[in-house]
């Protein structure tokens, strides 16, 4: 199994609304003074949020930008988004971990509702050809101009089935993309379950004979 060093991750989640909420309904103002709040919310500036609205039923779009316009959270009638990317280092993921937990907290969905989770990574060989050898197994056909992996697991400890896609990295030399598209039902302990999403990440990973480093400790 190659074991490679983590470059660049990030992680986006998508968890839609049913019913929609009204603008009344929303509580935008109590929402955005949550996510502005130092200790419970994720210490947003005021300036960091806007609010569009152009009808007074669903016609609305809370949108924040942050860590840089690394991060982003956008609310509208039907869902909220919430990303985070071009993270680095262990630090980094601490960060995104309290950064989810308190957008958790501060939502308080219904148990029933599910999350949709994409997480993504760019890890390195140490060349562009021992990249290439080791992708260059899952090609089945001489007609392929690049190979790539795509796959649909299930792993221990995780309740939905995985998508899995690793392929060339057109970011970062000599590196592969690591893909991860899942659900969750939003009814968990939020601190240890958001915690386990990297070991997510390398499990399933694992299936396709690869593993990858520690996030490193500073760049």
């Amino acid at each position: 199994m190659e074991i490679i060093p983590i470059e660049v991750f990030g992680v986006h989640l998508d968890v839609p609304f049913i019913p929609p909420l009204g603008y009344t309904q929303a509580g935008l103002e109590e929402f955005g003074a949550g996510l502005c709040d130092p200790a419970t919310g994720i210490n947003l500036r005021v300036e960091q949020l806007r609010l569009k609205r152009w009808d007074d039923l669903f016609g609305y779009e809370l949108s924040a930008h942050f860590f840089g316009d690394n991060g982003t959270l956008i609310r509208t009638a039907d869902r909220v988004k919430l990303g985070v990317r071009n993270a680095r280092t262990a630090g980094d993921w601490q960060i995104i971990l309290q950064t989810l937990t308190r957008f958790y907290t501060l939502m308080d969905f219904d148990s029933k509702s599910v999350t949709t989770l994409s997480a993504h990574l760019h890890a390195r060989f140490p060349s562009t050809e021992e990249r290439d050898q080791w992708i260059g197994q899952f090609s089945h056909n001489a007609l392929l101009t690049k190979a790539a992996a795509l796959g649909y697991v299930r792993i221990f400890d995780w309740e939905k089935e995985i998508r899995v896609l690793i392929e060339p990295s057109n970011v970062v030399p000599d590196a592969v993309f690591c893909g991860w598209d899942t659900q969750f039902t939003n009814n968990q302990e939020w601190e240890s379950f958001l915690g386990s999403i990297p070991t997510m990440m390398e499990n399933s990973a694992n299936l396709f004979e690869i593993g990858f480093e520690p996030f490193r400790e500073k760049v």
